[in-house]
């Protein structure tokens, strides 16, 4: 599982650009479940996104070997059921509720990779996690938040631990894996998952939102299928060489992005949502802080 050694910091570059595009896809998803059901969308966003995969992969598919297609399968599952229970929560939670609790994963990996794994992370990456998660609570300013113990709250902390797992599978499958191979891998899992887990909700009877195949869901499915594409071989890249400790402390800035793509249209971000914002950052420079040592040492 050890991450090989990476030249540059390009692979953290990679996965701050994935949090990006995670951090703009709240709206979106939010704005397509006016209009659809959670499976359902898992399942065509992941759909297209593999069909573009493809498209780019050509004549490539069938030299992947197996080895990425049994990482691709437990990434798969992983990602499927994260993503899942998260579209289900932001059904009945605002997205302010969802995004802090969906950041509970930031300090829960370090402690699931000691204890999976019986390896203890650096201190830098505890204290790196530690610090973006006060940013985080900040950000999401949780006091001002009313936790009613509904269903959508527990189902979204389920995707939290659900995420610490699959940033851990991930960092086990990329560093033997090419990304965009690996990237393909899994959305065709996810696929076949979310396409099993539809049927299976519909032959029991399962009570779901009837999809209206307008414009605005016919985009963000298309939207989403882009964002998740290129961020799936982002992650694979960047994960080949960080190893998960501090891979969960940089996916914090996915909160910092939500919020500032949030502000430049028009929601109010404060002092405290600067400060977590500060936090967040600084937590990532210093889980950061041991790799930048040893470059300057070369």
């Amino acid at each position: 599982m050890t991450a090989p050694a990476a030249p540059t910091l390009l692979p953290v570059l990679a996965l701050v650009l994935a949090t990006f595009f995670w951090g703009s896809s709240f709206l979106t998803i939010s704005t397509a479940l006016e209009e659809t059901n959670p499976l359902t969308l898992v399942l065509c966003r992941f759909g297209t996104a593999a069909f573009l995969l493809a498209l780019a992969l050509r004549g490539r598919i069938r030299a992947i070997p197996a080895s990425t297609w049994k990482g691709g399968a437990w990434c798969g599952l992983a990602i499927y059921c994260c993503y899942t229970a998260n579209t289900a929560g932001l059904m009945t939670i605002e997205s302010s509720m969802s995004g802090f609790l969906t950041a509970l994963y930031v300090p829960l990996t370090p402690f699931l990779y000691w204890i999976v794994y019986g390896r203890t992370p650096s201190k830098a990456a505890f204290a790196g996690a530690g610090l973006a998660f006060a940013g985080l609570v900040l950000l999401a300013n949780p006091f001002t938040l009313s936790l009613s113990n509904n269903w959508g709250e527990w189902v979204t902390i389920l995707s939290a631990l659900l995420s610490a797992a699959e940033i851990l599978i991930v960092g086990k499958f990329a560093p033997q894996a090419k990304p965009a191979e690996l990237a393909f891998a899994q959305l065709v899992f996810v696929t076949l998952f979310a396409a099993l887990g539809l049927g299976v909700a519909m032959a029991a009877g399962v009570p779901l939102k009837e999809t209206v195949w307008s414009p605005v869901v016919l985009g963000s499915i298309a939207w989403l299928a882009v964002i998740v594409a290129f961020v799936q071989v982002l992650l694979a890249y960047g994960q080949r060489y960080v190893p998960p400790g501090r891979a969960c402390v940089i996916f914090a800035m996915e909160s910092v992005f939500a919020a500032a793509l949030g502000w430049l249209v028009g929601e109010r971000l404060g002092v405290g949502g600067l400060a977590g914002g500060l936090c967040i950052v600084g937590g990532i420079l210093l889980s950061e802080l041991p790799a930048l040592f040893k470059r300057t040492r070369k």
